[in-house]
C-alpha cells in the first residue's frame, strides 16, 4: 500500500498502476478509491492511473483537520507533486468534481492539461430558488448529524442510493466506506452541499469533458447547464 504525507503531517492513501499520460482519479463524498476498481484496469491500459483515498476517507481515515473541498484540492495538488505529474487529466466524480473545481481556484491549470466532471451540479443545495434535486439546509443539517450519532447504517444507505441498479451487490464499496472518519465526513457534507461554484466553471480554460446521468443524484438538466 503507497501513502504520501501532506504539508499538515496526515497520512494519505493512494493507488497507481498503468503507463502512459497521467491520470489522476478523484472519487465522491464517502466513497473511496475501490469505487472505481472496474475503471481502473481499463484506464490503466492506456494511461498512468492515480487514485486517492481523500482524507477522512477510506484508507485515508486517520485526520487531524480538513474538512474542507479546499484542504481536499490541495491534497490532490501536493499528491501530483509528490509523484511529479505532468500534463494531468484530472477527473472528478460527484464531490469529487468539487475537489477539481476547487483545485482549479486555487492552483489554475498547475501541471493539469484536461478535465473530466462526472455527475455534479454547480450547487447542491435545494432552496426556494435554486433547484438542484439536492438536499434542502434542514436535510443537510439532518445527515450531518446522523453521521455522527448512527454512522454505519447510514453508510449502508447512502451508497445503496447511489446505485441506479439495486440489484447489484455493494457490499465490498459499503465495508470500504464504513472505514471513512464520522465527525470528518460530517462536516465535510456541510461545507460541500454550502459550496456555489457558479463563479468559477466559467473561467476554466482546459479543455473539459463533461458526463451527466439520467438516474443519477442530481438532475441531468441541473448538470448540463451547470458546466
Amino acid at each position: 500500500m503507497s501513502y504520501f504525507t501532506a504539508n499538515d503531517g496526515t497520512k494519505l492513501f493512494y493507488q497507481e498502476t498503468g503507463t502512459g499520460p497521467d491520470l489522476v482519479l478523484v472519487h465522491g463524498f464517502g466513497c473511496t478509491s475501490q469505487y472505481f476498481q472496474k475503471n481502473v484496469p481499463v484506464l490503466s491500459q492506456h494511461f498512468h492511473v492515480v487514485v486517492p483515498d481523500l482524507r477522512g476517507h477510506g484508507k485515508s481515515n486517520i485526520v487531524k483537520s480538513g474538512a474542507r473541498l479546499s484542504r481536499l484540492a490541495a491534497d490532490v495538488h501536493e499528491l501530483i507533486q509528490y509523484l511529479d505529474l505532468h500534463n494531468v487529466t484530472l477527473l472528478g466524480w460527484s464531490m469529487g468534481v468539487s475537489v477539481t473545481w476547487s483545485y482549479w481556484d486555487l492552483f489554475h491549470g498547475d501541471r493539469l492539461a484536461k478535465f473530466v466532471f462526472v455527475d455534479e451540479p454547480a450547487a447542491d443545495l435545494e432552496t426556494e430558488t435554486q433547484h438542484t434535486g439536492g438536499p434542502t439546509y434542514n436535510e443537510m443539517m439532518q445527515f450531518s448529524n446522523a453521521l455522527i450519532t448512527d454512522f454505519k447504517p447510514q453508510m449502508d444507505q447512502f451508497v445503496s442510493r447511489l446505485m441506479t441498479d439495486k440489484n447489484l451487490d455493494v457490499s465490498d464499496l459499503i465495508t470500504d466506506s464504513q472505514q471513512s472518519n464520522p465527525e470528518f465526513l460530517s462536516a465535510l457534507f456541510i461545507n460541500n452541499v454550502m459550496n456555489d461554484w457558479s463563479d468559477t466553471i466559467p473561467t476554466i480554460t482546459l479543455p473539459s469533458l463533461v458526463f451527466c446521468g439520467k438516474k443519477e443524484l442530481f438532475e441531468l438538466e441541473t448538470c448540463q447547464t451547470s458546466c
